[in-house]
């Protein structure tokens, strides 16, 4: 295992995949995750920048699959619930 890669996305173990994830937004820093959790901060100050970290970690954590269903989105916010979303669990 590598502990400076992104978990890999597993659809099949959605809730494991997340609190990984999850944890390993938050050591990315804690603007990071909250890029991908709140709707609210997108149009912050530093928002530009941590949403690009958190895209790039959610982005490296997917299959070829996985990565053609989000590239339309423009916000690691709008990433994290296309994957997390019931619609992604119940196509596999």
């Amino acid at each position: 295992m590598d502990y400076l890669a992104p978990p890999m996305f597993d659809v099949s173990n959605i809730d494991i995949w997340k609190f990984r994830m999850s944890a390993y937004l938050k050591a990315l820093g804690l603007h990071v995750y909250l890029a991908t959790n709140k709707k609210t901060y997108i149009g912050n100050d530093k928002y530009i920048e941590v949403n690009a970290q958190a895209q790039d970690a959610l982005k490296h954590s997917l299959s070829k699959e996985y990565l053609s269903m989000i590239s339309n989105c423009d916000s690691s916010f709008a990433v994290w619930n296309t994957l997390t979303s019931s619609k992604v669990q119940t196509t596999n």
